[in-house]
């Protein structure tokens, strides 16, 4: 009877602390993301980066860029990894193209049902670039694939295609001058029907150097985007047929910026978080954070520095796994990150990583 008395008194305590901790979380999150653990799944280039993840046909593949330095240097290979669980990672594709080097791989689904994989593919003379596009390739199990394609697109550099329907659309960025980088830079979408050819939307009035962009869909076929500026990022949306867009700046300096909405229309995004600390010193880090239409908010960092972000997303089962790259362990590598969600911010109690199973 003291036993049952025990435990009823304990489970009375638990309910009521996290009711309590409930009653402080903000109507606009509901839940609040825990690292639950984070896996080093490859290492064995000199430079490893640029990641994108999906979960296809019952496995979850994980694809970027190995070369000898984050830019220039050798052409880039994509190499691209598979896991049934996220445990055990086994390389089972690469992709080349001689003479060029790729760069910014992404994935997405197609229709259809095939695998689609976007990149960027830049030309080099003596550390010059001379040109780049974006190409493309297909598959049916995400190990074998189609021979990589040109776009129709000369010097575009499409960073993302999300698919809506029948009808995939990325944004694009464009330098005006090659030769000088300091004029203005044009951020445009484009949409397409089957990843090769694209048909040209509108430009969009984002100021101060755009370039990164991913977009996603509510339900209602809006369109969300998340741009990378050189100062603070700004979230945009627009209605279709995607010409009229409101634009919010955040607060936050963003590289490699990713966002998924949930089933139950929380939006999650990651990306590179910078801080200036002062004009020679900034501060980098891979981080998930909870986003609206109006607001970005920082919760959870993952262990990274230096060299770090461009993540991939998968919302599977309740949790989100993540993949991004760092260097805060000395070489660039690629990390696997598995993210729980509580009723509060366990980090805001010191747990820090209470949960993080590191392995």
């Amino acid at each position: 009877m003291l036993r049952n008395i025990g435990y009823k008194l304990t489970s009375f305590l638990v309910l009521f602390f996290d009711f309590c901790l409930a009653a402080y979380l903000p109507e606009k999150i509901s839940s609040y993301p825990c690292l639950l653990s984070l896996r080093k799944i490859w290492d064995q280039a000199p430079h490893s980066a640029f990641t994108d993840l999906i979960f296809y046909r019952d496995k979850f593949f994980c694809v970027f860029r190995e070369a000898d330095t984050h830019a220039g240097g050798a052409d880039g290979v994509i190499r691209i990894l598979a896991s049934e669980d996220g445990s055990e990672w086994q390389s089972v594709s690469t992709l080349k193209l001689s003479g060029i080097d790729l760069r910014d791989p992404h994935f997405s689904i197609m229709q259809d049902g095939r695998l689609f994989l976007i990149m960027g593919g830049s030309v080099y003379q003596d550390e010059k670039l001379l040109t780049h596009r974006p190409y493309v390739t297909f598959s049916n199990d995400g190990v074998h694939w189609t021979p990589i394609e040109k776009t129709d697109l000369e010097r575009e550099w499409v960073w993302r295609v999300t698919w809506c329907g029948e009808i995939g659309y990325g944004m694009s960025y464009r330098l005006t001058d090659l030769e000088d980088i300091e004029k203005p830079w044009l951020l445009k979408l484009f949409k397409t029907t089957d990843g090769i050819n694209y048909q040209y939307v509108t430009r969009l009035d984002v100021s101060s150097y755009p370039s990164e962009a991913t977009v996603r869909f509510l339900p209602d076929d809006t369109m969300v985007a998340l741009v990378r500026r050189d100062g603070n990022g700004w979230i945009g949306s627009a209605k279709a047929p995607y010409r009229q867009w409101n634009w919010k700046e955040i607060g936050y300096r963003l590289g490699g910026p990713n966002f998924l909405i949930l089933p139950d229309g929380q939006m999650w995004a990651a990306s590179r978080l910078v801080k200036v600390i002062d004009e020679k010193t900034k501060e980098t880090s891979t981080i998930l954070a909870h986003m609206s239409l109006k607001e970005y908010e920082p919760l959870l960092q993952f262990p990274s520095g230096g060299d770090t972000s461009y993540p991939g997303m998968v919302y599977r089962n309740g949790k989100l796994y993540i993949s991004y790259y760092s260097s805060h362990e000395g070489k660039s590598a690629i990390y696997f990150a598995e993210v729980g969600f509580l009723p509060f911010n366990i980090n805001n109690l010191g747990f820090g990583f209470f949960f993080l199973k590191k392995t």
